[in-house]
């Protein structure tokens, strides 16, 4: 394991040359001041924090024994749980996702690298929507969907931006970080600091009492590689037994693991931070909370008997743990067990806060509210719109190799047909006994291609 250190000498020493030092954020790091009282005539603040490369069974709260993450357990025991929630097989296209409503292909994302994560400046990004209902915004930690004008985040509806734009960084203590369109030395540990920074950003708007809402997007870039954790999180790992292992042990590295899950530990830490900075400003009420991971994990380990990790278009590697807060409105403990997915965020997001979508574009995802929020005005809605979901499919596509997921099947991107009610790890093709189901499937794919790629 890396030990923490600085960034080294040759990197700063690049970036100090090249770029002009300013003023750090004036933000703080804790809540000052009296808590601001509920406005009720101001439209709810979201927080919307996204993982990278945590896999779905990362998390206690869906069977970790191993692991222990109170914070993102809170949010699945005092909001809703989306236990069948799909996402794409690697980050730039889950993010464009998110950003979109849309599918990733749509918007021109179709990689990670090679100006294949950048998103088509036409898209309308949930930053736009929200910037134009009175929102302000602010886009923390890795990007991913484009580095220079006009794919930056500040061109694509951000207010404040620190992080970096990147796919990954190679050192996570003290990294240079973007502040806007200007690099400085980051503060310690990269999650940690971001951590700071949202909270300095939400905090710094929220307690201004006749201030705009804010939508606050956290995207950590961990347990992504390198596997650079505090001394102070590994110390918890390093001996840590392993309580629950990966589909083929003998592929599965020990110590990989162990990173990966301190660093979904520290993940963990810094959600509390955001939820302890939310509730000491007295918005909890007031605000939504959302948590996701972009992709499955980056190595073969313990994943609820799924089959596939990050890269694959099988349920490993494209199902992830999606929380959703919003006291008052969601209840307690509510389990959706439809297939759901990032696409839906957008407009369920503008759905719970009453903010007009006006797309330029038809958007893929649907809007979850009417089976989120405890009550309806409307209740035929919630049961319309089940029967919408329950009919639904979504899509997984990386670089030509298409996956579709209904709510019984998924027919594989080599066209074999599983039963996922019985066979989550997809061990059985059960092709020759439903060709029609397969047939159907397959033609949905075929036309999806032929309509998008």
């Amino acid at each position: 394991m890396e030990s923490q250190r600085s960034t080294s000498s040759l990197i700063r020493s690049i970036f100090m040359q090249k770029f002009i030092p300013v003023l750090f954020f004036s933000m703080g790091t804790v809540l000052c001041g009296s808590p601001v009282h509920a406005d009720e005539s101001r439209a709810p603040n979201i927080v919307v924090i996204l993982a990278d490369d945590a896999g779905w069974g990362d998390f206690s709260c869906v069977g970790n024994k191993t692991i222990s993450t109170p914070a993102v357990d809170s949010l699945a025991r005092d909001g809703a749980l989306l236990e069948q929630f799909f996402v794409q097989p690697v980050c730039a296209p889950t993010r464009a996702e998110f950003l979109t409503g849309r599918y990733h292909d749509r918007s021109g994302v179709r990689g990670v690298t090679r100006g294949e994560e950048r998103m088509s400046p036409e898209e309308q990004t949930i930053a736009d929507v929200f910037k134009q209902a009175g929102y302000v915004t602010g886009c923390f930690g890795k990007w991913h969907n484009g580095t220079q004008w006009p794919y930056h985040p500040l061109a694509r509806g951000f207010d404040t931006f620190y992080g970096f734009t990147e796919g990954h960084w190679g050192d996570y203590f003290n990294p240079p970080m973007q502040h806007n369109t200007i690099f400085q030395e980051g503060e310690g540990y990269i999650t940690d600091d971001i951590t700071t920074k949202a909270i300095g950003f939400f905090s710094d708007h929220v307690k201004r009492s006749a201030a705009k809402p804010v939508l606050c997007y956290v995207a950590f870039n961990t347990p992504h590689s390198p596997m650079c954790v505090p001394d102070a999180d590994w110390s918890q790992f390093a001996e840590r037994p392993l309580r629950q292992r990966g589909p083929d042990i003998k592929k599965e590295n020990p110590v990989f693991t162990r990173a990966a899950l301190a660093m979904v530990e520290n993940l963990d830490e810094n959600v509390g931070r955001i939820l302890a900075a939310i509730d000491t400003a007295g918005v909890s009420r007031e605000t939504v909370v959302v948590f996701f991971s972009d992709n499955g994990p980056n190595s073969p380990r313990w994943c609820g008997g799924m089959r596939g990790k990050k890269g694959s278009t099988d349920d490993g590697g494209t199902r992830s743990i999606c929380c959703i807060r919003y006291p008052g409105q969601i209840a307690s403990g509510v389990r959706l067990s439809q297939i759901t997915g990032a696409i839906d965020l957008l407009p369920t997001l503008a759905g719970l806060t009453g903010v007009e979508l006006n797309s330029p574009k038809p958007l893929d995802g649907i809007d979850l509210t009417g089976i989120l929020k405890k009550e309806t005005e409307e209740k035929s809605k919630p049961q319309k719109l089940g029967l919408k979901l329950a009919g639904r499919h979504i899509i997984a596509s990386q670089r030509g190799r298409i996956s579709i997921r209904t709510q019984r099947f998924r027919l594989d991107d080599k066209g074999h047909l599983y039963d996922m009610l019985t066979d989550i790890g997809q061990k059985r093709d059960i092709s020759k006994e439903r060709p029609e189901e397969r047939e159907r499937l397959k033609i949905i794919a075929d036309d999806w291609q032929k309509d998008i790629l």
